[in-house]
């Protein structure tokens, strides 16, 4: 029996890459002809991702066999695509996530924060959004976040309060707990570059025009920004959405029973603690001591199967790991090959000098925004950046932003724009559609939060890698001490941060 394709959605893909096609001999001059070519199968490949004849990794895996028919790729370079080390990193990533599963780490920790602050609803939402913090810093999957650790348990402790949606009470607690968590994984995806899996395709492409950022660089401009949210969002929600329940003295029992229930920490949580911290602490210094962050990846995952925290089949069920490895590698090959013979940089160069004497802040935050609200229109973070990230990083770039700058930000703006419908990412769809929050409200609060990201991370994130003075070479181990001294201790001017980064 012959599997189900969609042949309509080939109909709009392939009519627009022959019309590029054809209309070779009118392209600017200075583009070369299999430059041209490459650029009309790139467009053709991209809105195939949106019309989905074939899911994405069928439609990219097509259009590189085309590509390669065609001479415009020749197959040795096509083979190597695969070694892409972002790529691996976050194939890595989404393995090491099973562990935490599997493992039964992450719902151990949760318990372990409501148990302690639990008594009252802003509290709980406090301990969860902690948990959820801890999680995305090696959890790249927001969705296997929601779904395998977070969602079971607010599920569970709202039915467990009276909170039910099927009986009409989700409003009591339950709504305000969902919401919050869909708003602070949004956060926690941005905060961190292993927080999402979009952070680092979205990295992959940036490469492909020259702009690199290590895990540090993400966090420091991130941190600030990041810790504003997590304080403010559970506290806003709490006043524009609350719940009908503000005191859960039950919580803290209930978790308690449940961390009896599994008992002592298992060898397996403690082998995944263990490799947790090593991951983070290899992440955090490895540029310092020459390891690799995709290496760390590896490590971290070689040791998980080593001592039986994970199986061989727990890696081959992660599917969208190893689909990801396929549609990313042709994506970042087609990106790569368009720089290389000079489309990206021509682009780059044409929308400059029509942008010449504009301000690049006032470019930025315009392309920040015109990302961010586009995903209106999208119904996957991978597909977005994969359509248009790599033309807005041109626009950025011909406007004078700096790389870093413009790797950072746009990155940014590719994680928080899932505040807005409910088929912006997985976690939307799955959240949105378990009664607990209206259809009706969750459009209304995505709105409300959307604006309120935008303003923190736009807003905030320019201001706050302006002080770091980031674009500049920065000593990460004095950033990191003046960091925690202007926060804890208070008594560090900005200016006296942004030395002791410099120097």
């Amino acid at each position: 029996m012959l599997a189900k394709v969609n042949w309509k959605g080939f109909i709009l893909p392939v009519i627009i890459g022959c019309v590029l096609w054809i209309i070779t001999p009118f392209r600017p001059a200075a583009i070369t002809p299999i430059a041209w070519h490459l650029f009309a199968l790139f467009i053709a490949t991209i809105v195939a991702c949106i019309t989905k004849p074939l899911p994405m990794v069928g439609s990219t895996l097509v259009a590189v066999t085309i590509g390669t028919l065609l001479h415009i790729f020749n197959i040795k370079e096509v083979s190597a695509s695969f070694g892409n080390t972002t790529v691996w990193l976050i194939a890595m990533c989404l393995f090491m996530s099973a562990g935490f599963i599997r493992s039964g780490l992450g719902k151990r920790v949760a318990y372990l924060f409501i148990r302690s602050f639990g008594k009252r609803t802003i509290g709980l939402a406090y301990s969860l959004s902690t948990v959820e913090t801890l999680m995305a810093i090696a959890i790249p999957s927001n969705i296997a976040r929601v779904n395998g650790i977070m969602y079971p348990i607010i599920d569970a402790l709202s039915r467990q309060m009276g909170s039910d949606p099927k009986e009409g009470t989700q409003r009591k607690l339950g709504s305000y707990l969902i919401f919050n968590e869909y708003e602070v994984n949004i956060v926690t995806s941005t905060m961190f570059l292993t927080g999402l899996a979009g952070n680092m395709v979205a990295l992959g492409i940036a490469k492909t025009q020259g702009i690199t950022v290590s895990w540090m660089q993400w966090f420091l401009a991130a941190i600030v920004p990041g810790l504003i949210s997590l304080i403010l969002v559970p506290f806003i929600l709490y006043k524009i959405y609350p719940p009908e329940v503000k005191e859960t003295p039950n919580a803290n029992a209930w978790a308690s029973k449940k961390l009896e229930e599994m008992g002592k920490m298992t060898p397996a949580e403690k082998i995944m603690a263990c490799v947790f911290v090593l991951a983070l602490l290899l992440w955090l210094l490895g540029s310092s001591i020459g390891i690799d962050a995709t290496l760390v990846g590896f490590i971290a995952v070689s040791i998980l199967l080593i001592s039986g925290v994970i199986t061989v089949k727990d890696m081959m069920d992660q599917k969208g790991a190893w689909s990801l490895i396929v549609w990313l590698s042709i994506v970042m090959l087609m990106s790569q090959k368009l720089m290389k013979l000079g489309f990206f940089p021509w682009f780059s160069k044409e929308l400059g000098l029509m942008l010449h004497g504009v301000n690049w802040v006032w470019v930025l935050v315009i392309l920040f925004l015109v990302y961010f609200y586009i995903h209106y229109m999208f119904p996957s973070i991978t597909t977005q950046s994969s359509a248009v990230l790599a033309g807005f990083l041109s626009i950025a770039l011909g406007a004078g932003v700096p790389k870093l700058m413009a790797g950072l930000m746009l990155g940014f703006a590719g994680s928080i724009f899932c505040s807005t419908t409910p088929y912006s990412a997985g976690p939307a769809a799955l959240l949105s559609t378990t009664g607990y929050v209206k259809s009706s409200d969750w459009w209304k609060l995505s709105a409300i939060f959307g604006v309120f990201l935008n303003i923190v991370w736009l807003g905030g994130g320019l201001l706050w890698t302006k002080i770091i003075g980031f674009g500049k070479k920065i000593k990460y181990q004095r950033c990191m001490l003046s960091l925690i001294f202007y926060f804890v201790i208070s008594n560090i001017s900005p200016n006296q941060l942004n030395h002791l980064c410099l120097k």
